[in-house]
């Protein structure tokens, strides 16, 4: 799964008395109608004496039921309780074996959530997307993770569509205008992992693999599949050789799917994608298309493996299936695509995560799961994130051949059935020889992110310390300790040494081999560590001094996150936080550049305020500016992808927050070159140049982007313009943005794309959430169900103002929405952190801006950091 799986689950678990072992599904599916028919055939295990039992149907209106017994039929009531169907005997059933026998009718869904229709181009489609736990509203079932059984698929479709599941199909018989195609018996799945799709489906083969395969179109896009028919065996041998156990099933398609919120979806054997992710237009394919092509597809198939061939018992493990896909598939992505550099995305992404945990209202990656409000939260960046940069931790700990050992004994042990961290940490843990669970259990079981400090003492030595990293003026519930795989680089001015060890206690000495006097010291080296660090102020500095020669490109990515952290927390002051955030802006790594523009970004949230604006203009442009100079406008051949990237988001913000005018004028000639002709344009900055373009825009280019959104067959460039769309500025046309969310033909999960992006704007944020106060009812019922919680995010911001009216409007009994108090929670936070950050440090902020505009064009003089944290000349 790409990110966030749907839905909302309620209630308590299922019980075990009465347990499936196995599924027949029969559908009439023609998704030209609004709802469909079936019957399901399940076999039972009673495992003892019981008077009634429940499974899953969520508006399922039940035509027969017939439960039966090795002797014969069985008298039974059912009545539905809510997402359940109760199934209540004449008298109790005593266990052995019996068989349950349904026939049913049920609606399609229209909301992009379990079994859903949509139209393309005049043709009907059906899809599924049944995690967390959407499949209970398409079929009756047990719709839990740990209830593992086979199951065999019957699908009748209009004779002309092509039906795809997640196995081979077994046989197919056309009678009159319907065809039914019967599959091969699945081997033991949960529901939330079965898939179907039908309609006028064109597919192209996937040459060279183990097993037959396909990418999965929608009639007139298969000229899009072509690379993701050339990545996809790659992907799949390489991932074969590392785990040594072959593709586990017995076909694969790959679906592109136009109405498709969650991204991407492990489905075993049918994975689905949203269209933009698996269709490229081979006439205009951008970098970055192809590294999400490659980092998605990378993800999803690895799960093949992690969450399908062993999936998790419950929910609580959710992050057992997702971490361990973010790191094999960016392992093997860099391993077979090295030019797109995931291990260097890992690092910006870990500081997301890190960012979560130092706030209280983060959680434990792994907590019991019982009644969750909303699924869709714990698919966060603390599942994929934060779990990804812990097993990178402890397979650097390890050595990656014992953590691969271990990895391989789980998914043998394990294949075709479930499993719980406990089982991951005893073959970790076997492996190595040495106990693996505790360490791993103080990152998994407890919230936050361990601060390590680092004092230097006399002789060598080192004073390391731990305690939970929060940011500033947030107070510690209890004390805390981890058990931090830690790796500190450091110099004595001739030769760069590590060492590795474990810091277990509050605090620890240690002594550096070889360094009675040390140059500088990064305490995470290779950035391999979940933890935030901390430094002398004059160590800070050394650092920044000796980044550009001795620290990797991991390792200034992550001081500078780390820097932006200390911002937060108190120790850097938001003087000293400028001046060094501007060194990096000339790193020649464009990932490190990437992470300085994250850090502008944090300051133009907290501090750009009335009275700082054109001073704010005049540092982006002096920070920038170089590192566009020394890349060019225009890309040259046979640069660095990486390259290829930035520039676009180098543009973005000269134009937007630099206002040069150069810039500006050049997107507002490329755009207008690419509404007359597409393929006349460079495909890395089309999309910048219309969204830059859109900012000086009127009326007149609102609608020609509006005709492009509507007729774009691409889906590159359908979601181009829906993001340009929401980028104008000028009042009556953004008026006329936020309308046509409601009334365009937008799919649920873009109805929010365009008021989003306005929100982005400062000045706009108050009339965006106005826009979904007064649509709320419409948008609520429009969406994907798990979307609700992101209408929270209208009142995120660096004021309470908005964050006060949240509080009220979800208060209101019909606005409260599954999972909407965890996100206010979260929100808050982040609103009263900017707050007091913008109190704190405003004034030497301005006061840094205002003598930055004064000597424009004159470079200050090389700065060092006083035992103070503050910086002297």
């Amino acid at each position: 799964m790409a990110r966030q799986p749907a839905a909302a689950a309620a209630g308590p678990r299922l019980g075990h008395s009465v347990v499936p072992t196995f599924e027949s599904i029969r559908l009439v599916l023609d998704p030209a109608k609004p709802d469909y028919t079936g019957t399901v055939h399940i076999d039972l295990s009673v495992r003892e004496t019981t008077g009634s039992f429940v499974f899953h149907a969520r508006d399922i209106t039940i035509a027969r039921l017939k439960l039966s017994s090795k002797t014969g039929d069985v008298a039974a009531g059912h009545a539905a309780e809510g997402d359940e169907l109760r199934i209540t005997p004449g008298r109790p059933l005593e266990p052995g074996p019996y068989t349950l026998d349904i026939d049913f009718s049920s609606d399609f869904n229209n909301q992009g959530a379990g079994l859903y229709r949509m139209q393309v181009d005049g043709s009907w489609y059906s899809f599924t997307q049944f995690e967390a736990a959407d499949a209970r509203g398409a079929f009756p079932c047990w719709d839990e993770p740990e209830f593992k059984n086979p199951f065999q698929v019957t699908l009748v479709v209009p004779k002309d569509h092509l039906a795809i599941g997640n196995t081979p199909i077994e046989s197919e018989r056309v009678e009159g205008d319907q065809k039914t195609v019967a599959f091969e018996r699945t081997p033991p799945l949960p529901t939330y992992l079965l898939a179907i799709a039908t309609g006028p489906l064109e597919t192209v083969a996937l040459r060279g693999m183990s097993v037959p395969g396909r990418v999965v179109t929608v009639r007139g896009s298969a000229g899009l599949a072509q690379e993701a028919a050339r990545v996809t065996p790659v992907l799949v041998a390489a991932l074969e050789k590392y785990f040594g156990i072959p593709y586990p099933y017995h076909k694969l398609d790959v679906l592109a799917v136009p109405e498709f919120w969650a991204g991407a979806m492990e489905n075993a054997a049918a994975i689905t994608f949203k269209d933009s992710v698996l269709l490229i237009d081979p006439g205009a394919i951008s970098v970055d298309q192809r590294r999400g092509l490659v980092l998605v597809t990378a993800h999803e198939l690895a799960h093949m493996w992690f969450g399908d061939l062993v999936t998790m018992q419950w929910w609580d493990d959710l992050w057992l299936n997702e971490s361990f896909a973010s790191w094999m598939g960016d392992r093997i992505a860099d391993q077979e695509f090295p030019e797109f550099k995931a291990e260097l995305a890992q690092v910006l992404s870990m500081q997301t995560a890190m960012t979560t945990d130092a706030h209280l209202s983060t959680r434990a990656m792994r907590q019991p799961v019982e009644g969750v409000e909303n699924l869709d939260q714990l698919a966060d960046e603390l599942t994929y994130d934060k779990g990804q940069a812990v097993l990178m931790m402890f397979e650097r700990w390890l050595g990656p051949q014992t953590f691969r050992k271990g990895v391989v004994d789980y998914l043998k042990a394990h294949r075709w059935g479930n499993a719980t961290a406990a089982d991951l940490s005893r073959s970790l843990s076997k492996a190595a020889g040495k106990d693996v669970g505790g360490p791993m259990a103080t990152f998994l079981d407890q919230p936050g992110v361990p601060l390590v400090r680092a004092e230097i003492l006399p002789g060598g030595r080192v004073r390391l310390s731990q305690q939970r990293f929060l940011n500033y003026g947030t107070k510690t519930p209890r004390p805390v300790t981890w058990q931090i795989p830690v790796i500190l680089k450091y110099s004595n001015g001739r030769t760069t040494r590590t060492l590795t060890l474990m810091l277990a206690d509050a605090s620890r000495t240690v002594t550096l081999d070889g360094s009675s006097h040390v140059a500088w010291l990064h305490p995470n080296a290779g950035e391999s560590g979940y933890y935030r660090w901390q430094v002398a102020p004059q160590m800070l500095s050394a650092l920044a001094d000796a980044a550009p020669k001795a620290l990797g490109a991991r390792e200034r990515i992550g001081y500078l996150g780390n820097l932006s952290a200390l911002l937060d927390a108190g120790p850097v002051k938001g003087d000293d936080y400028l001046r060094l955030l501007g060194r990096f802006a000339s790193d020649p790594e464009p990932e490190v550049v990437q992470a300085v523009l994250g850090g502008l970004a944090k300051v133009k949230r907290a501090f750009v305020v009335a009275g700082v604006k054109d001073e704010f203009v005049a540092y982006v442009r002096s920070t920038l500016s170089p590192a566009l100079e020394r890349i060019g406008r225009k890309r040259a051949e046979s640069e660095d992808p990486s390259v290829s990237s930035l520039r676009p988001d180098l543009l973005w913000w000269l134009g937007e927050e630099g206002r040069d005018e150069s810039v500006l004028g050049d997107a507002e000639r490329m755009a207008r070159a690419g509404l007359a002709e597409p393929t006349s344009i460079d495909p890395t900055i089309a999309d910048v140049a219309a969204q830059l373009a859109a900012l000086r825009g009127d009326m007149a280019l609102f609608k020609q982007y509006r005709d492009r959104f509507e007729k774009a067959r691409v889906p590159a460039e359908r979601e181009r313009y829906l993001v340009a769309l929401g980028s104008f500025r000028k009042p009556e046309v953004v008026d006329a943005a936020l309308a046509y969310s409601l009334d365009g033909p937008l799919r649920p999960q873009e109805l929010l794309s365009i008021a989003h992006s306005i929100a982005g704007a400062p000045e706009y944020r108050q009339l965006a959430w106005d826009w979904m106060t007064t649509n709320f009812k419409t948008i609520s019922g429009r969406v994907p169900p798990n979307y609700g919680i992101d209408l929270v995010q209208f009142a995120d911001g660096c004021s309470t103002d908005l964050l006060d009216s949240a509080r009220a409007f979800f208060s209101i009994p019909e606005h409260d929405l599954p999972g909407v108090s965890t996100e206010l929670a979260k929100v808050a936070d982040d609103v009263h952190d900017c707050v007091a950050l913008r109190q704190r440090e405003q004034p030497a902020v301005a006061a840094f801006l205002h003598r930055q505009a004064a000597v424009a064009g004159s470079p200050d003089p090389p700065a060092t950091m006083t035992g103070s944290g503050q910086l002297y000349r």
